[in-house]
Parts: structure tokens; sequence; C-alpha cells
């Protein structure tokens, strides 16, 4: 099974992930609720490996994250 792809995810993350870097620093776990392709996943949990980073999302979507 191929993963989703999603152009305005690969844009966005990095914008994203420096407003995520300022609050959650001193946080340990993250539930994200409708990670839709599981990109935006991928990338803030390997930039910030001290969380716990838990994508989910409707059943229907769970194999493509």
């Amino acid at each position: 099974m191929s993963k989703p792809f999603s152009p305005a995810s690969a844009r966005n993350r990095d914008p994203i992930l420096q407003v995520l870097l300022r609050h959650f620093g001193d946080r340990r776990h993250v539930l994200e609720i409708g990670a839709g392709s599981g990109q935006h996943a991928v990338h803030f949990a390997a930039a910030m490996p001290w969380l716990q980073w838990q994508a989910s999302d409707h059943p229907q979507h769970l194999p493509g994250i």
C-alpha cells in the first residue's frame, strides 16, 4: 500500500514546526486528532524526539498513517 501524500503538508510542515517548538518544549505527550496523511506526525515526531507523538484519525483513514 502506498502512503498518502499531501503537497500542502509538505509545504507547511516547517512553519508549523517552528510554532510547535515554542509551545511543546516542556511537554512529553501529544495526541494529534485528524492526522490525515500522517506526514506532519512523522515530521514533528522526528524533530521533537522527547515527545511521544500519537496520531489518530477516523478508522477508514488509519491504514495510511
